[in-house]
């Protein structure tokens, strides 16, 4: 499994209408893309935020599944959005292993 993660600082015109709307249709791609286990997406908590306010996370079956689902349509309309609602976004991905802890703990 492998988690994809985008973080989005929004542009200051971006109303929560929109961005609201935006993350339903985000949460829509997990009926139109095989391979997505789920997807979480909201508003972000943290006072440390430095200004990505939202975020979105992407569990996919595989990394195989996580690189096809850039071609498929949807994917590309919710691209199209985002790039009109936000002047920033940062993308990771990263191998998610239940169970498996961090050896070392000074990365941390």
């Amino acid at each position: 499994m492998i988690a994809h993660i985008v973080l989005l600082q929004p542009k200051p015109e971006a109303t929560g209408e929109e961005l609201a709307a935006f993350l339903e249709r985000v949460r829509a791609l997990q009926q139109a893309i095989p391979g997505i286990i789920s997807i979480s997406a909201g508003e972000n908590r943290s006072e440390y935020n430095r200004g990505f306010t939202y975020g979105v996370i992407v569990h996919f079956v595989d990394e195989a599944h996580l690189e096809a689902h850039h071609l498929y349509p949807a994917h590309l309309a919710v691209v199209e959005e985002l790039d009109r609602l936000c002047q920033q976004t940062i993308d990771f991905d990263l191998p998610d292993e239940p169970g498996k802890a961090v050896q070392d703990v000074s990365l941390l």
